[in-house]
């Protein structure tokens, strides 16, 4: 299977997942801060290189300008369990993964090129957010009054999809 068959595949999966949510406004809708999958991470994501290629790749979320409507991410290679140790060995993966973090691109994109995004809190709850709720928290706002009372962002990396030159997907995860 290709990586972007892959990548589509992964996709239409965690749209399904969200789908099912249902939120206050019924199922197959998912409104702003329901309950969303944890995302499931790969042996390792793709690895960075010029021009990037479509696919997944570990993020940090390093810029939110909402004059401008984008999100900028530092997208990374991430290695997890087996193929870290392999790769990386046992002393560059801590709590079961590694990063290489070279090379690495920042990778401007529009925020509304999102299709779906999640947040994940401290207790390891991930939770829906619309593209604009995710420039906000990523700007150092405070989460809209529809999070949970016990919600504050805290910026973990993100499991993210590039199409085309684009964040399409941004899956926040969390780590120890």
């Amino acid at each position: 299977m290709n990586g972007r068959r892959v990548v589509g595949v992964v996709s239409l999966a965690v749209a399904v997942l969200l789908a099912g949510c249902g939120g206050e406004d019924g199922p197959g809708t998912v409104s702003l801060y329901d309950r969303a999958p944890v995302p499931a991470v790969p042996d390792r994501t793709t690895a960075v290189a010029t021009p990037l290629a479509d696919g997944d790749y570990w993020a940090e979320l390093v810029a939110a300008d909402a004059a401008s409507g984008t999100l900028t991410f530092d997208l990374v290679q991430a290695l997890f369990a087996d193929a870290c140790f392999a790769e990386l060995g046992a002393d560059e993966c801590p709590n079961d993964y590694g990063v290489v973090t070279e090379p690495h691109v920042e990778l401007m994109s529009p925020a509304l090129s999102l299709t779906s995004a999640s947040v994940v809190a401290e207790s390891q709850q991930n939770y829906a957010v619309t593209a604009d709720e995710l420039m906000v928290l990523g700007g150092g706002g405070v989460p809209s009054a529809g999070a949970p009372d016990d919600y504050a962002y805290v910026p973990f990396p993100f499991l993210v999809t590039v199409a085309d030159g684009a964040v399409v997907q941004a899956r926040q995860v969390w780590v120890p």
